[in-house]
Protein backbone atom coordinates (compact mmCIF):
# COMPACT_ATOMS: atom_id res chain seq x y z
CA UNK A 1 0.00 0.00 0.00
CA UNK A 2 1.69 3.40 -1.30
CA UNK A 3 4.62 2.23 -3.03
CA UNK A 4 3.21 3.56 -6.34
CA UNK A 5 2.24 0.74 -8.02
CA UNK A 6 -0.42 2.12 -9.97
CA UNK A 7 1.51 4.90 -11.43
CA UNK A 8 4.37 3.14 -12.48
CA UNK A 9 2.66 0.85 -14.01
CA UNK A 10 1.05 3.22 -16.08
CA UNK A 11 4.11 4.69 -16.90
CA UNK A 12 6.01 1.39 -17.92
CA UNK A 13 2.76 0.26 -20.09
CA UNK A 14 3.11 3.17 -21.97
CA UNK A 15 7.06 2.71 -22.06
CA UNK A 16 6.05 -0.59 -23.23
CA UNK A 17 3.10 0.90 -25.36
CA UNK A 18 1.20 -2.07 -23.29
CA UNK A 19 -2.09 -1.87 -21.89
CA UNK A 20 -2.79 -1.17 -18.10
CA UNK A 21 -5.01 -3.02 -15.68
CA UNK A 22 -5.34 -2.94 -11.81
CA UNK A 23 -6.78 -5.67 -10.01
CA UNK A 24 -7.86 -3.60 -7.84
CA UNK A 25 -10.42 -1.62 -10.06
CA UNK A 26 -11.23 -4.82 -11.46
CA UNK A 27 -12.56 -6.02 -8.22
CA UNK A 28 -14.57 -2.91 -7.26
CA UNK A 29 -16.24 -3.27 -10.89
CA UNK A 30 -16.87 -7.19 -10.57
CA UNK A 31 -18.08 -6.71 -7.09
CA UNK A 32 -20.02 -3.40 -7.74
CA UNK A 33 -19.24 -1.61 -4.82
CA UNK A 34 -15.36 -0.33 -3.46
CA UNK A 35 -13.00 -1.84 -1.78
CA UNK A 36 -13.78 -0.49 1.67
CA UNK A 37 -17.60 -1.17 0.95
CA UNK A 38 -16.41 -5.11 0.10
CA UNK A 39 -14.42 -5.19 3.39
CA UNK A 40 -17.35 -3.22 5.41
CA UNK A 41 -20.40 -5.53 3.66
CA UNK A 42 -18.71 -8.74 3.18
CA UNK A 43 -15.03 -9.28 4.93
CA UNK A 44 -12.03 -9.47 4.28
CA UNK A 45 -12.27 -13.25 2.72
CA UNK A 46 -14.42 -11.99 -0.03
CA UNK A 47 -12.38 -9.37 -1.07
CA UNK A 48 -9.36 -11.81 -1.07
CA UNK A 49 -11.25 -14.38 -3.41
CA UNK A 50 -12.95 -11.60 -5.50
CA UNK A 51 -8.70 -10.36 -6.13
CA UNK A 52 -7.64 -13.83 -7.07
CA UNK A 53 -10.34 -14.11 -9.96
CA UNK A 54 -9.26 -10.80 -11.00
CA UNK A 55 -5.75 -11.68 -11.12
CA UNK A 56 -6.46 -14.98 -13.03
CA UNK A 57 -8.54 -12.90 -15.54
CA UNK A 58 -6.48 -10.24 -15.89
CA UNK A 59 -3.12 -12.74 -15.84
CA UNK A 60 -4.91 -14.47 -19.44
CA UNK A 61 -4.36 -10.95 -21.31
CA UNK A 62 -1.42 -10.20 -23.33
CA UNK A 63 0.89 -7.48 -23.21
CA UNK A 64 -0.76 -5.82 -19.97
CA UNK A 65 1.29 -4.14 -17.35
CA UNK A 66 -0.81 -5.11 -14.13
CA UNK A 67 -0.89 -3.25 -10.80
CA UNK A 68 -2.01 -5.55 -7.89
CA UNK A 69 -3.25 -4.68 -4.58
CA UNK A 70 -0.65 -5.72 -1.60
CA UNK A 71 -2.04 -8.71 -0.36
CA UNK A 72 -2.20 -10.18 -3.61
CA UNK A 73 0.78 -11.84 -3.94
CA UNK A 74 0.52 -13.04 -0.15
CA UNK A 75 -0.64 -16.56 -1.19
CA UNK A 76 0.71 -19.65 -3.07
CA UNK A 77 -1.80 -19.82 -5.46
CA UNK A 78 -1.83 -16.79 -6.65
CA UNK A 79 2.25 -15.88 -6.76
CA UNK A 80 2.03 -19.19 -8.92
CA UNK A 81 -0.32 -17.37 -11.41
CA UNK A 82 2.12 -14.30 -11.45
CA UNK A 83 5.35 -15.95 -11.50
CA UNK A 84 3.99 -18.30 -14.60
CA UNK A 85 2.24 -15.74 -16.34
CA UNK A 86 4.40 -12.52 -16.15
CA UNK A 87 7.05 -10.65 -14.69
CA UNK A 88 6.56 -9.98 -10.88
CA UNK A 89 8.58 -6.47 -9.93
CA UNK A 90 8.08 -5.54 -5.92
CA UNK A 91 8.53 -1.96 -5.56
CA UNK A 92 9.97 -1.92 -2.22
CA UNK A 93 10.20 1.27 0.21
CA UNK A 94 10.46 1.86 3.71
CA UNK A 95 7.88 1.98 6.21
CA UNK A 96 8.63 5.66 6.98
CA UNK A 97 7.94 6.44 3.17
CA UNK A 98 5.00 4.29 2.59
CA UNK A 99 3.18 6.36 5.97
CA UNK A 100 4.09 9.43 4.86
CA UNK A 101 2.44 8.67 1.50
CA UNK A 102 -0.46 7.11 2.97
CA UNK A 103 -0.64 9.83 5.47
CA UNK A 104 -0.87 12.13 2.13
CA UNK A 105 -3.36 10.28 0.03
CA UNK A 106 -6.24 10.72 2.03
CA UNK A 107 -7.41 7.11 0.69
CA UNK A 108 -7.62 5.30 3.90
CA UNK A 109 -7.37 1.81 3.16
CA UNK A 110 -9.10 -1.32 4.76
CA UNK A 111 -6.32 -3.16 6.46
CA UNK A 112 -5.32 0.54 8.13
CA UNK A 113 -8.93 2.03 9.18
CA UNK A 114 -8.50 0.89 12.79
CA UNK A 115 -4.96 2.39 12.77
CA UNK A 116 -4.86 5.88 14.11
CA UNK A 117 -1.83 8.54 13.19
CA UNK A 118 0.63 7.24 15.78
CA UNK A 119 -0.29 3.53 15.36
CA UNK A 120 -0.43 4.01 11.65
CA UNK A 121 3.70 3.16 11.50
CA UNK A 122 3.34 0.17 13.54
CA UNK A 123 0.52 -1.49 11.72
CA UNK A 124 2.46 -0.82 7.98
CA UNK A 125 5.50 -2.32 9.58
CA UNK A 126 3.05 -5.34 10.66
CA UNK A 127 2.14 -5.55 7.38
CA UNK A 128 4.78 -5.68 5.66
CA UNK A 129 7.22 -7.89 8.09
CA UNK A 130 3.76 -10.44 6.80
CA UNK A 131 4.20 -9.92 3.14
CA UNK A 132 7.74 -9.34 2.67
CA UNK A 133 8.22 -13.45 2.41
CA UNK A 134 5.75 -13.23 -0.90
CA UNK A 135 7.17 -10.04 -2.26
CA UNK A 136 10.73 -10.83 -2.17
CA UNK A 137 9.77 -13.78 -4.69
CA UNK A 138 9.43 -10.95 -6.91
CA UNK A 139 11.91 -11.50 -10.44
CA UNK A 140 13.00 -7.82 -9.77
CA UNK A 141 13.16 -6.36 -6.44
CA UNK A 142 13.56 -2.32 -6.98
CA UNK A 143 14.87 0.09 -3.89
CA UNK A 144 12.40 2.49 -5.51
CA UNK A 145 13.37 5.33 -2.56
CA UNK A 146 17.25 5.22 -4.01
CA UNK A 147 15.88 4.80 -7.91
CA UNK A 148 14.86 7.57 -9.85
CA UNK A 149 11.72 7.11 -11.64
CA UNK A 150 12.77 7.09 -15.14
CA UNK A 151 15.47 4.28 -14.10
CA UNK A 152 12.93 2.38 -12.79
CA UNK A 153 10.85 2.05 -15.24
CA UNK A 154 13.80 1.60 -18.29
CA UNK A 155 15.04 -1.27 -15.77
CA UNK A 156 11.59 -2.70 -15.28
CA UNK A 157 10.80 -2.69 -19.30
CA UNK A 158 14.39 -4.24 -19.61
CA UNK A 159 13.50 -7.02 -17.52
CA UNK A 160 10.63 -7.84 -19.25
CA UNK A 161 11.81 -7.53 -22.89
CA UNK A 162 14.49 -9.90 -20.86
CA UNK A 163 11.89 -12.21 -20.37
CA UNK A 164 10.55 -12.63 -24.23
CA UNK A 165 8.15 -10.32 -24.17
CA UNK A 166 8.51 -7.80 -27.22
CA UNK A 167 6.45 -4.60 -28.70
Amino acid sequence: MGSGKSSAGKRIAALLRWKFADTDKLVEKSEGMTIPEIFSSAGEERFRNAESLALKEVSGRTRTVVACGGGTPCSAENIAVMKSTGVMVYLRLPVETLVSRLNHSGNRRPLLMEARDTELHARVQELLELRSRWYEQADLVIDSDNVPEEEMTVQIAALVRSKGAYL
